[in-house]
């Protein structure tokens, strides 16, 4: 059976996500298993050594991480091709980048590439072991790729800032998938400030800890204000958004996460390349950065929690249809 799925570049969420699922049991192993200097591999992990208990934990996570891994890879290559497509569609495209309302929707392509970048390094290398084993040899690529990225990152980003800035555009219409590039600006981040943790070449370090720091410093100017201006908006709203983004709201917790995480991968470079010691700011940036997920996460759970009240007493129990558009 043939499935024929237009393509939209929301469709490379499907493959975020696979991506960020397997990322998940290979961070929770890294620090998990004792193992050597660098990235943990598949034949670090003494499994006549473990216990039972040990077993029925971990063998479940490496398991999911294969999965998860395969399924971001096949995803990725079926959606690369339908992009091709669509790229050469150049009415379809110009039509898609000039709505001010749909057009961030874009990032969601920049942000699943870039998390292939932490795959490919994270749970490929850890059933690759010569991927681990050259690492180093593989930051050189990894910064051109992060490069390639960082650039069309940004000229995405002003085409759609210049879309935004139009008289005609109502930004009270705007909703918390209007986030979406500050996601992809937290994914881009991840990898440059990766690179700039791990290389071992002062150069390759340097150039991604610059490009980071001022793709960090655009991100986090647009989360900010974009956050500020969602939160007053739906403040003055009597009730919830629409169904279809509802969802979006969860946004926040990831995003929160990237940037703690990548302003402490700079701590680390500063650490290792300057011996400058920012330990005790890099605790308060990670703590701080998970205790807004926390408070989000508990704030969005009390919001839906009043519409599934309202929700079942008004509906017929039928499952609400969610998307992100």
């Amino acid at each position: 059976m043939k499935f024929n799925i237009k393509f939209h570049p929301l469709l490379f969420q499907a493959s975020l996500a696979a991506g960020g699922v397997a990322l998940m049991p290979f961070n929770y192993l890294q620090f998990a298993i004792p193992h050597g200097k660098g990235l943990i591999k598949l034949s670090d992990i003494a499994w006549n050594a473990l216990s039972g208990v040990e077993i029925a934990l971990y063998f479940p996570l490496v398991a999911i991480m294969m999965i998860s891994t395969i399924v971001h890879l096949i995803l990725t290559f079926v959606f690369l091709k339908g992009l091709v497509s669509w790229v050469r569609n150049k009415s379809e495209l110009d039509a898609f980048m000039s709505d001010s309302y749909k057009n961030v929707g874009i990032f969601p392509i920049i942000a699943s590439l870039a998390m292939s970048t932490n795959v490919f390094w994270g749970p490929i290398g850890f059933f690759i072991p010569q991927i681990s084993a050259n690492l180093q040899a593989l930051m050189l690529p990894s910064l051109i790729l992060f490069g390639i990225l960082w650039f069309f990152l940004l000229k995405l980003e002003f085409k759609v800032i210049k879309t935004w800035l139009k008289d005609s555009v109502d930004m009270r219409k705007f909703s918390f998938v209007w986030l979406l590039d500050v996601f992809a600006f937290g994914l881009v981040n991840l990898t440059g400030t990766g690179i700039a943790a791990m290389s071992g070449s002062k150069v390759i370090a340097g150039i991604a800890a610059i490009a980071s720091l001022i793709t960090l410093s655009i991100g986090l100017f647009l989360l900010i204000i974009k956050l500020v201006f969602l939160i007053y908006h739906q403040m003055k709203k009597e009730g919830l958004p629409d169904n279809p983004v509802l969802p979006a709201f969860f946004l926040v917790l990831p995003i929160a996460c990237l940037y703690g995480l990548s302003f402490y991968r700079i701590a680390m470079y500063l650490q290792n390349y300057f011996s400058i010691d920012l330990k005790g700011a890099s605790f308060f940036i990670v703590n701080f950065s998970y205790g807004i997920t926390i408070a989000w996460g508990l704030y969005t759970l009390y919001m839906l929690s009043d519409y599934f009240k309202n929700y079942f007493i008004k509906s017929d129990f039928s499952p609400p249809q969610w998307g992100m558009v």
